[in-house]
């Protein structure tokens, strides 16, 4: 560490007491490729492994035992995969089950108080099980979901609209990551490869490399502030490593290192803000973090939260939902066996709690989208709207009520309709001929009637 000097090297995690954690969180989702915990600035959720794929939302504040008959969402057929809170409209989630769909459904603004069955959205294309959802962090209701049948879609959720699909992958994806502003999708697949590419422009990769030699999973991340690209994975000895690749010249990894000879996957988050690496593996007791610099080492190690209790995945609190007068600059929600434990990473300070922290905490991503789903399907990038983390001169962003949700006929639909409106043309069409064949008929029965009557006459006067 000689010459290392950082504003975070004493960052260290801090497990909430028991009374403060969220207690009998029984039977989870724990397989697949999903993070199993998700969080935005209000809520949190985890999944269950049971048909109808239920998710449970429930507040951040909600600590304490989960009720035996708490309310879910269960709007699939077959069971849960993944699920990802939309970025802008906190009270709206999207889940993927094995039943080839992407759900999006809305909830209360207080959390759940029934069960919701039936989606807003249904969107439909994929053709084998999807394995991950996430949500554009710029562009408003856009997301993308890779499948089993080794595509990676992008979907307008207003429309249930396709917008793109990249199908160059050789076996399942492992993982897939947006960029800043939602104009490159990084993804990885068991083929080993590590794919980036425009999402509106998927016939052409703008990169693809041979990541790692393992075919354990791999998960890739980016690295905005320096225009870098990610990912952790397994050596083919088994060795867990982490590697980096600048985005304009990815054929060589700017970063190689071997870890440990650990057997679980590594979860990497990356918070933007303070270029901090955070890795959590999933069956590990720990979570390691790392300073990104630009410089000849660029990964310098902080430090590593241990405790004797192993997470079976976890999720991350938006930035804008921590305790900044606490100096809390992350959470991590820890999933073990039975129950979600809130750890905060927490940068010491003398003064904190009394005075805020403006070096350490910069603006970060605020509820207003950079785009509409419309202009950035046109092919416009925008970085995300920012906001202040100052509790003085921040305001409630919740996001909720100022961003639209406008939901559109879906392809289905409009055809629906369209039959529904030629069915009734049809009919229309047999009425007005059925009235006029019979007005024909009267017409010629008068005029033979009196062609009748006139020969009668003529009859008689012979």
């Amino acid at each position: 560490m000689s010459g290392f000097s950082s504003k975070f090297r004493h960052i260290y995690g801090d497990a909430a007491k028991s009374k403060d954690q969220y207690a009998d969180v029984k039977n989870a989702l724990t397989s697949g490729e999903s993070q199993y915990i998700k969080a935005n600035a209000r809520f949190w959720a985890f999944g269950k492994t049971a048909g109808g794929a239920p998710v449970y939302v429930r507040l951040l504040s909600d600590v304490g035992r989960t009720k035996a008959n708490a309310p879910y969402i269960s709007t699939h057929k077959g069971r849960l995969t993944d699920f990802d809170f939309h970025p802008f409209i906190e009270t709206m989630i999207a889940t993927a089950g094995d039943d080839c769909k992407v759900n999006i459904s809305k909830f209360p603004k207080d959390g759940l108080t029934e069960n919701i069955t039936k989606a807003e959205v249904e969107i439909k294309g994929h053709r084998k099980k999807v394995s991950q959802c996430l949500f554009n962090p710029s562009a408003n209701n856009i997301i993308a979901s890779a499948s089993y049948d080794r595509t990676v879609k992008v979907f307008n959720i207003e429309s249930a609209a396709t917008v793109s699909s990249f199908d160059q992958f050789q076996d399942n994806i492992y993982s897939v990551a947006w960029n800043k502003d939602g104009s490159m999708l990084a993804a990885t697949s068991k083929d080993k490869c590590l794919r980036i590419f425009d999402p509106r422009k998927p016939d052409d990769a703008m990169g693809v490399v041979g990541a790692f030699g393992g075919i354990k999973a791999t998960k890739c991340f980016f690295v905005n502030a320096y225009g870098w690209v990610g990912s952790t994975g397994f050596s083919k000895s088994a060795k867990r490593e982490l590697k980096m690749w600048d985005l304009r010249n990815i054929e060589k990894p700017i970063y190689d290192q071997g870890l440990d000879n650990a057997s679980s996957v590594l979860i990497p988050n990356m918070d933007d803000d303070l270029n901090i690496l955070y890795l959590a593996g999933k069956g590990d007791n720990s979570v390691s973090y790392y300073e990104l610099r630009n410089d000849d080492k660029i990964c310098h190690y902080l430090s590593l939260y241990r405790d004797g209790v192993p997470q079976k995945g976890g999720g991350w609190v938006y930035k804008r939902g921590l305790s900044v007068m606490k100096c809390e600059v992350q959470r991590f929600l820890k999933l073990t066996k039975d129950s979600v434990v809130p750890i905060s990473f927490i940068v010491p300070r003398k003064s904190g709690g009394d005075v805020f922290q403006e070096d350490i905490y910069p603006n970060c991503r605020s509820a207003k989208p950079g785009l509409s789903a419309d202009e950035w399907s046109s092919g416009n990038n925008a970085d995300p709207n920012t906001m202040s983390m100052d509790p003085e001169e921040r305001k409630d962003d919740g996001g909720a009520d100022d961003v639209a949700f406008n939901k559109k006929a879906t392809y289905d639909e409009v055809v629906a309709e369209n039959m529904e409106l030629k069915k009734k043309v049809k009919e229309l069409q047999d009425e007005i001929a059925l009235l006029k064949g019979g007005g024909g008929d009267d017409d010629e029965n008068k005029e033979d009637d009196a062609d009748y009557n006139d020969q009668q006459e003529q009859g008689g006067d012979d």
